[in-house]
Parts: structure tokens; C-alpha cells; sequence
């Protein structure tokens, strides 16, 4: 699977989630489902060029017209654009911006927000403790390049940049579970709910807070402190909700 923007952990365990067999199930709006969600949440980025057809359907492990038809539907939704020739194969087109994720939380109740936050709070956080039970100390790497640094070009300003890094840092915890279950869950709850969780980002004082906890996340991993983990993304996460819950009282 390639991309066109020489994007980071193109083989990376939650981006293989994604193409793992459906099993008996398999049905054309499961395939639909797996990757629309997988470029909602943003770990199929714009440009990315998806496996052929053919690849597709071994790699769920359905039939090749069952693949041909989850391409058609991902088309019409304007998810995916399909090319002829040499150069040519299916890319992903679209995935949720901000105005989006504005409106989607401006119909929102607030005891939907309450719900959908609290759902997202015990799976992420369950995820950074067994994660951290599990992982190879080696991989933290990993986990600790995806966070723009400051002295990166737009590190500290690029709020797009940092939306898609605390993204890809979540979904790679989450393959970190070692549990293709769980990463799948967390690749559907980006999909229905990050890109909200995302919004507060805007302000430059979140996105500090977020560096330095995110790098106790990081250290926790490495030396298997399950607690830490476990403490530090859940501290990460209500502060992000205190924040959208702000932001949706004065949408509202």
C-alpha cells in the first residue's frame, strides 16, 4: 500500500487491522464499512493508493466481486476515485475535515456527547494499559515519532498536523494491544468520534499539555507501567472533552 505524501508506518499493525479477513461474515457493506472507517478516522490518508481488487478480496478474504462492489460504494460516497493504466488503481479521496466535525457536534445533545466521550474514554484507556503489558520496549519509537516536535517545520503551529498525530498515536496504542478486535473498535471510534476530540488542538495550550502527556504515555509504555498509561490518557482525555463540551455550549 502506497501514498503519494511519503506518509510514516505505511506497514504498521493498525493500518493491518484494516485489511484482516473478514471471515465467514464477509459481505460487501463489511468491506465498505472497514474502510470508509478507516478514512474517516484518518489512518487512510488523501492520495493513499488502496491494495488492488484483487489483493483486497485475498487479504479480507472474500470473493473478488464482493471487494468490486465495496469500491463502487466507497465511490459514490466520494470516499475513493478510481483510475485506469499503468499509474492507475483506487486512492483515497476524502476524509473529515473540521467544518465537518464542527457540525457534526453542533447537532449533537449534550447527553450524546457525554455518552459517545465516556464510550471513548474506557476503550482508549483500557488500550494504553494492556499496551503497555504487552509491548516491546523497542516499538515505543514508534509511538514517540508521530507527535510533531517543535523544532519540526509547523510543529508547534500546524493544527491539521497535530489532529492527525494524536489520531495515528491512539490507533498505533491500539495495535500496541497486539489485538486486531481492539484495533479495529478504536479505528471505528476515530471514525465516529475523534475528529471531534480533535478540535480542541486549536488552542496552543492544549496542544503543550497534550505534548508532555503524551511523552508520559511514551515512557510508561517502555517501562510497562500499566498504571501510568492507563492514568495519563485518561487525564489526556477529559481534558479534551472538558474542552469540546465548552466549545458545543457555545455552539449551541
Amino acid at each position: 500500500m502506497t501514498g503519494t505524501g511519503g506518509h510514516r508506518h505505511e506497514a504498521s499493525p493498525a493500518r493491518a487491522a484494516i485489511f484482516a479477513p473478514l471471515g465467514d461474515g464477509g459481505r460487501a457493506l463489511l468491506v465498505e464499512r472497514r474502510i470508509a472507517e478507516a478514512i474517516r478516522s484518518g489512518l487512510l490518508v488523501e492520495g493513499e493508493r488502496l491494495p488492488s481488487e484483487a489483493e483486497l478480496a485475498h487479504r479480507l478474504g472474500v470473493a473478488l466481486v464482493t471487494a468490486r462492489e465495496a469500491l463502487v460504494a466507497l465511490r459514490r460516497q466520494g470516499l475513493v476515485r478510481t483510475t485506469r493504466g499503468r499509474n492507475g488503481g483506487s486512492f483515497v479521496t476524502a476524509q473529515s475535515g473540521e467544518d465537518q466535525a464542527g457540525a457534526r457536534l453542533a447537532s449533537m445533545s449534550r447527553l450524546e456527547l457525554r455518552d459517545r466521550g465516556s464510550h471513548y474514554v474506557v476503550v482508549l484507556t483500557g488500550c494504553a494499559e494492556l499496551a503497555a503489558g504487552r509491548v516491546d520496549p523497542a516499538e515505543v519509537e514508534y509511538v514517540r515519532g508521530i507527535v510533531p516536535r517543535p523544532e519540526e517545520p509547523g510543529g508547534e503551529a500546524d493544527v491539521g498536523a497535530w489532529r492527525r498525530a494524536e489520531t495515528e498515536l491512539y490507533l498505533a496504542v491500539a495495535a500496541l494491544t497486539q489485538s486486531a478486535r481492539l484495533t479495529r473498535e478504536v479505528i471505528r471510534l476515530e471514525a465516529d468520534f475523534g475528529s471531534l476530540l480533535r478540535l480542541p488542538l486549536a488552542d496552543a495550550e492544549h496542544r503543550e499539555a497534550t505534548r508532555r502527556r503524551l511523552a508520559r504515555m511514551a515512557d510508561a509504555l517502555e517501562s510497562g507501567d500499566t498504571a501510568t498509561a492507563r492514568e495519563t490518557t485518561r487525564e489526556q482525555l477529559h481534558e479534551a472533552l472538558e474542552r469540546l463540551a465548552d466549545l458545543h455550549a457555545a455552539v449551541r
